[in-house]
């Protein structure tokens, strides 16, 4: 008495494929339900309220000293002084520097004019460091 093969021993994956093909079209339908749509609202341009600041513009040498738009340079301490009288509501300050000044440096300077701007209750100040590509 022999052992018979007549059945195969390998498993039959047909029913298993099936399985993932219900499970995709089941997903693929479900997928454009699921997916959240935000809607964002933006402010209306008033082409009557005109932002009288110009940008101020702080540059930063490789020795430190500190300009404010092209001015006389001084010492990153007279930093906050001189620059509460010029800073108003809803302006940009760009913050710029040259080689070779190490970035806590700009950091330092960015958290000075925010805190200028906290201190004065100026929430609309925005501070942005211009890049250079290398």
């Amino acid at each position: 008495m022999g052992m018979s093969t007549a059945g195969s021993r390998e498993i039959n994956v047909t029913p298993l494929i099936d399985v993932l093909l219900v499970l995709l079209i089941i997903f693929l339908v479900m997928m454009p339900i699921m997916l959240r749509q935000e809607t964002v609202e933006l402010p209306r341009h008033d082409p009557s309220v005109i932002s009288e600041a110009a940008p101020i513009s702080i540059k930063i040498d490789a020795d430190f000293s500190i300009k404010i738009d092209d001015g006389p340079a001084f010492v990153n301490a007279e930093l906050a002084g001189r620059l509460r009288p010029l800073l108003h509501k809803d302006q940009a300050v760009f913050v710029d520097f040259a080689d070779g000044v190490p970035w806590n440096e700009v950091v330092a300077t960015v958290d000075t004019v925010r805190g200028v701007g906290n201190s004065l209750d100026r929430d609309g100040v925005h501070v942005a460091v211009r890049l250079r590509d290398e």
